[in-house]
């Protein structure tokens, strides 16, 4: 590297999208740049995880050890979790970088594709519980509707009974027993309208 590179290197600055330089030294330590201090793998992968750009790089050589330390903070995590398969290992071992990309890209590809699928199904169950709650909606007006037909014939016909049966009637008894069962009539009736209007 030249001493323009090696300069650029040391005073990386990290706003925008430039990332945060941390050297390593000899001794195998880790030092931020930025925050002037030392940091260990774990903060590193920290850093990473909340977003920020890193970039490692040897304090004597300049060689750029990013891709490196990257690697040993993905062996670091997989030794206390063991997340990957011993397949997955062994093909990221045969096929290096490139299967680590394809198994990112699959995986995202899989996840966008799960993301899509729930959408599409939580769209079509909405349009279906809203074309449910409009037919509902029309049922219970044309149940409404029918019932205050249904009330104004009955009463139409219960109407001419009594004057039918006034007329015919030649005992209060009679007429009195006959008021009670259509005044029972009318209280069944007005029950089943109530219960259809809920």
């Amino acid at each position: 590297m030249s001493q323009e590179q090696n300069a650029a290197v040391e005073s990386a600055p990290t706003g925008g999208n430039e990332p945060k330089v941390i050297k390593r030294y000899t001794n195998r330590k880790l030092y931020d740049t930025v925050e002037s201090r030392y940091v260990t793998l774990e903060e590193i992968a920290e850093m990473i995880k909340a977003g920020s750009e890193v970039r490692i790089v040897d304090n004597r050589t300049k060689e750029d050890l990013t891709s490196v330390t990257l690697a040993q903070i993905i062996f670091e995590e997989e030794k206390k979790t063991s997340k990957m398969s011993l397949k997955t290992l062994r093909d990221l071992i045969r096929h290096g970088g490139e299967r680590a990309q394809q198994f990112v890209e699959d995986t995202q590809a899989e996840l966008r594709g799960r993301v899509e699928a729930v959408r599409q199904a939580a769209e079509q169950r909405m349009q279906t519980l809203i074309t449910r709650g409009q037919q509902t909606s029309d049922r219970a007006k044309d149940l409404v509707s029918a019932s205050q037909e249904a009330v104004a014939q009955f009463q139409r016909r219960l109407d001419e009974r009594v004057r039918t049966a006034i007329e015919g009637v030649s005992s209060v008894s009679d007429l009195k027993r006959e008021l009670s069962q259509i005044s029972q009539r009318l209280d069944d009736l007005e029950k089943k309208l109530r219960d259809l209007g809920r």
